[in-house]
């Protein structure tokens, strides 16, 4: 019987999406999981992704989207 598809409950969703008000700061990359954001570095995600749009404040906001578990090393995200 094939397999259809099948759902990880214990994988999270992520955006990850530049940070535009980073200033002189090296945290460029925005991580977002529900509702909490976290500031990093750079990121490696070793899980499929794609690009994906959410609504912030009323206005459209493309990332790159992706399901898995995050690591956070350094200022470097791990998403696996």
């Amino acid at each position: 019987m094939p397999l259809k598809s099948v759902r990880r409950w214990d994988l999270s969703k992520f955006y990850i999406r530049f940070n535009t008000k980073h200033g002189d700061s090296d945290l460029v990359w925005r991580v977002f999981e529900g509702e909490q954001e976290h500031l990093v570095k750079d990121f490696l995600i070793t899980v499929p992704m794609r690009g994906e749009s959410s609504i912030e404040n009323g206005v459209v906001k493309w990332n790159v989207c992706c399901e898995g578990t995050l690591k956070i090393i350094d200022d470097v995200a791990y998403i696996q």
